[in-house]
C-alpha cells in the first residue's frame, strides 16, 4: 500500500488505521465490484489482481482504465455524495480492501496531508473521466473508428415501415441543395451545416460568429444570390487557418486564467492537438446524401457535418441516430445502401 503515491502521505500510524478499517475481499475473475448508478458506499484498494473501470456509452460498455496493485478506486462517489459514475469489474482473480464511506471520510479528517493529496487526485480523476466520457473526441479528428448508435422512441421505430414517404421541400430542391452545401463548407466562412431533409430547415455556423447558429430554409439557400449575401467567401485552407487562430486565442484570454491549473493544462493540450477534418474526408459525406435519402423504409431525416470534429450525425425516420467518423461513414454506406455511381 505504501508504494502508492497517495498513501505515502500517511504516517505509519495512519497506515495502520487504514488497514484496521479495511475489510479484505477475495474476488474471482469478472466479479462486479459495483455498477454505474449504484450508491457510493465504499472505496477500494487493490492488493493483487486487476480491476477494469468502464462507463456506459449509448448502451455499450466502454473500458476507460485498468487498475492494478496499489491503486485505489471508488472514492469519487464518496466525496461527491453521488452515485457511481462508472462500473468496476475484476479482470482476474483479485484481492481488494474495502473501506466504508464513514471510515474513509473520518480518516481524511484525521490526516490533513492525506486529505490534501486525495483532493488533488480526485480533481485529476474527474477531469480524466470527463475527457473519456466525451461522445466525440474534442481534438477534432478521431483517433479511432467512431460509430455510436442511439435509439429513440420505440413507438416511432415500430411504425417506421407503415409510414408513407413524402417528398419534402428539401427533396424538391435537392439537385441544387447538394452543390450549395458543398460551397458553404468549402468556399465560405461556414464550418458546420445541419441539413433537415424532412422539414427543409438548414442550420449553419460561421467562423465569424462561432457562438451563433443561423437558420435558413432550403428553398432560400439554393439561390446563389442569397448565399453570396449571407456568407462571405473564404477558401477552405484559409478557414482552417482562421479556426487554428481562434483556438489559440482561448489560452490568451483573461478568463482562461481563472480556471484551475488542471483544467488549464487539459484545455491547452486539447487545443494544441486540435486538427480540423481534412477536405478529402468531408467531400464523400456530401456526395452520398441522396443515396441515404433513398434507403427503402429507413431514410435520412437530418444530417450534421462539421469541419471542427470528425463526427457525422445522421438521424433516420425510425428515430434512430448514428454518429460516425468520416472513415466509418464509408463502411456505413457499404453496409446499408447500394451506393450510386
Amino acid at each position: 500500500m505504501k508504494a502508492n503515491d497517495l498513501f505515502r502521505q500517511l504516517s505509519g500510524q495512519e497506515l495502520a488505521q487504514l488497514s484496521a478499517i479495511s475489510a479484505p475481499l477475495k474476488l474471482q475473475k469478472d466479479a462486479i465490484v459495483f455498477s454505474e448508478g449504484d450508491i457510493g458506499d465504499a472505496a477500494y484498494i487493490i492488493e493483487s489482481g486487476n480491476v477494469a473501470i468502464t462507463i456506459d456509452k449509448s448502451g455499450k460498455s466502454e473500458q476507460i482504465a485498468v487498475l492494478g496493485p496499489g491503486d485505489f478506486f471508488g472514492e469519487m462517489a464518496i466525496f461527491d455524495n453521488a452515485t457511481r459514475s462508472a462500473s468496476a469489474r475484476t479482470v482476474n482473480e483479485s484481492v481488494l480492501w474495502r473501506v466504508s464511506k464513514q471510515d474513509f471520510v473520518a480518516l481524511t479528517a484525521q490526516a490533513p496531508a492525506f486529505a490534501a493529496t486525495l483532493s488533488g487526485a480526485l480533481q485529476a480523476r474527474k477531469i480524466e473521466l470527463f475527457l473519456r466520457e466525451q461522445l466525440v473526441s474534442l481534438t477534432g479528428v478521431s483517433p479511432h473508428a467512431l460509430h455510436v448508435s442511439i435509439k429513440g422512441d420505440p413507438s416511432l421505430r415500430e411504425t417506421a415501415f407503415s409510414r408513407e414517404r413524402y417528398q419534402s421541400i428539401a427533396d424538391q430542391v435537392f439537385p441544387r441543395l447538394a452543390p450549395t452545401l458543398h460551397k458553404l463548407l468549402f468556399d465560405t466562412v461556414v464550418y458546420r451545416v445541419f441539413v433537415g431533409l424532412n422539414n427543409g430547415e438548414m442550420r449553419v455556423a460561421s467562423v465569424l460568429s462561432p457562438f451563433v447558429e443561423e437558420i435558413h430554409s432550403a428553398k432560400k439557400l439554393v439561390a446563389g444570390a442569397y448565399v453570396e449575401r449571407h456568407f462571405p467567401p473564404m477558401g477552405f485552407e484559409m478557414k482552417i487557418k482562421f479556426m487554428h487562430e481562434l483556438v489559440a486565442c482561448v489560452r490568451d484570454l483573461s478568463a482562461f486564467a481563472a480556471l484551475s491549473d488542471e483544467w488549464r493544462d487539459v484545455v491547452s493540450d486539447l487545443h494544441a492537438d486540435w486538427k480540423p477534418v481534412p477536405r478529402e474526408k468531408l467531400e464523400p459525406v456530401l456526395a452520398h446524401l441522396s443515396d441515404l435519402r433513398r434507403i427503402p423504409n429507413f431514410y435520412l431525416r437530418s444530417l450534421n457535418i462539421t469541419v471542427s470534429q470528425d463526427a457525422v450525425q445522421m438521424q433516420f425516420n425510425c428515430d434512430g441516430t448514428h454518429i460516425v467518423s468520416t472513415n466509418e461513414y464509408q463502411k456505413f454506406l457499404r453496409d446499408n445502401i447500394e451506393v450510386t455511381a
